[in-house]
């Protein structure tokens, strides 16, 4: 998870967006957005922070959830697609996917051999290692299969969040 470095190793949720900038991404959930670091330090709840990256936006959260919510991803995903990781610090993950306001595709990266194992991205899941019951490629084979699905892979400025802004959830 190099490339993610910016990202915490024990919980977060990660949502990559296609083709918007992370302004755009932030107005799409309807909340106030701020640039800078300036008052990142004194949000406790809900800060979500928006990371440029080619091809779309990544949005970050530190120990949070909002990219597995429907009221989330459905308006996010309106046009273009999304695929969003979380994981918390009790290892309880999930990896969703929506398109045009749709939900395509969840599982868990990290108990991939669960019963009814959907067949949207099998090929890709099978070689990064998120399906019968090999887990192997867990939360960096689930980041790599955000960016296949999405075509939004981190850059060199990424560890730089463009543009904030607080979700109540």
């Amino acid at each position: 998870m190099s490339v993610y470095s910016w990202l915490d190793d024990d919980a977060f949720c990660a949502t990559h967006v296609r083709g918007l900038t992370p302004h755009e991404a932030l107005a799409r959930l309807g909340i106030e957005v701020f640039d800078g670091d300036d008052e990142e330090d004194e949000i406790e709840e809900g800060l979500i922070c928006a990371h440029p990256a080619e091809g779309g936006t990544i949005l970050s959260e530190w120990n949070g959830f909002a990219g597995t919510l429907d009221e989330v991803l459905r308006p996010l995903s309106a046009g273009t697609v999304t695929a969003s990781l979380f994981v918390n610090v009790n290892r309880v993950a999930s990896f969703d996917h929506y398109a045009d306001g749709r939900k395509i595709l969840s599982f868990d990266p990290l108990i991939p051999h669960h019963t009814g194992v959907p067949q949207d991205y099998l090929a890709d899941r099978i070689e990064l290692g998120l399906v019968h019951g090999n887990s192997e490629g867990g939360l960096a084979a689930a980041l790599q299969l955000a960016q296949r699905i999405t075509g939004v892979r981190p850059n060199t400025s990424s560890h730089i969040a463009a543009a904030h802004g607080v979700l109540e959830y």
